[in-house]
This record gives C-alpha cells, sequence and structure tokens, in this order.
C-alpha cells in the first residue's frame, strides 16, 4: 500500500508540475503581450531614444509603424525615425522621413517640426534652394507657429 501511494504522489506531483509550467507559460505570454502593445512599443522607442540609443530607438519605432500603420501616433514615429537619421547625420534619409510626415500626416502636429527639420537637414547637405523652399511653405502654411519664427530666423541666415 506505502509503494502504490508512493506512485500516486509521484503522479499527483508530476501533474502539479505540469501546470504550474503552463501557468508560467501562460504568464509570460501575457507579459509579452502586454510588453507590445502599440503605446508600450512607442514609448520604449523614446525611451531608447532619450538613452541616446538611436538604432534601438528607429527598430522600435519601425516595429511599431510594422506593426500599427495607421495608429494615432504614426506620425510622431517617422518623425523621431528622422530626428535618429538627423542625429546620426545622415541627411538623406532623415529627409525622407521626414516627409512621410508632411505628406502622409497633413492633420497632425509634427509636421510643422518635420518641415522645419527637413528644412535644416536640406541645410546641412547644402542644398539651399530646397531648404529656403520648405521653409517658406512652412511660413505660409503656419504663419503663427513657433517653427515659423526660427523658419524666418533661418531664411535670413540661408545664403
Amino acid at each position: 500500500r506505502i509503494v502504490a501511494m508512493e506512485e500516486r504522489l509521484l503522479k499527483q506531483q508530476t501533474l502539479l508540475d505540469s501546470v504550474s509550467k503552463k501557468m508560467d507559460e501562460m504568464a509570460m505570454t501575457k507579459k509579452d503581450e502586454a510588453a507590445s502593445t502599440p503605446d508600450s512599443l512607442y514609448l520604449k522607442g523614446l525611451d531608447s531614444l532619450k538613452a541616446g540609443d538611436v538604432v534601438a530607438a528607429r527598430d522600435q519605432f519601425t516595429k511599431f509603424l510594422d506593426r500599427n500603420p495607421k495608429h494615432e501616433l504614426a506620425a510622431n514615429a517617422h518623425y523621431w525615425i528622422g530626428e535618429t537619421y538627423y542625429s546620426e547625420k545622415n541627411y538623406e534619409m532623415a529627409i525622407l522621413s521626414y516627409q512621410e510626415v508632411i505628406k502622409n500626416y497633413p492633420g497632425k502636429e509634427k509636421v510643422v517640426a518635420a518641415m522645419l527639420k527637413q528644412a535644416m537637414a536640406f541645410n546641412a547637405i547644402k542644398d539651399s534652394k530646397s531648404a529656403k523652399f520648405v521653409l517658406k511653405k512652412l511660413i505660409e502654411g503656419f504663419p503663427k507657429s513657433e517653427e515659423a519664427k526660427k523658419a524666418r530666423v533661418m531664411l535670413k541666415e540661408i545664403k
């Protein structure tokens, strides 16, 4: 009888271990799902950017956009991708990222900032004609914005 009870206890312990393992796996899956919500992906990108890890930030924002192309923060994510390129002095890629914001998200607040940064990137690659064009469009379209004030100053400085 003792041997039979030990065998049943062993089976019960094995079953308990199995259930415990499945519960741990489910908890990890839930945690992973929570970690990859659109907002958390976006915030991870911002955190990486603030920490100075522009490559990781760009990866997070790209992943965010791949999974959530129509999310309300998509314009911001494109803008921040532009910022990562700008900070690396990869001005051509920055210009393209800022253009995504300007072209595809006309009503979003990041458009004005993207225009200013795009003009700054054009100026950095010595394309003053394009820089002036973008600055003038910014001033015409958003005359009362802070960026328009900066654009006016920048326009005077560009030869």
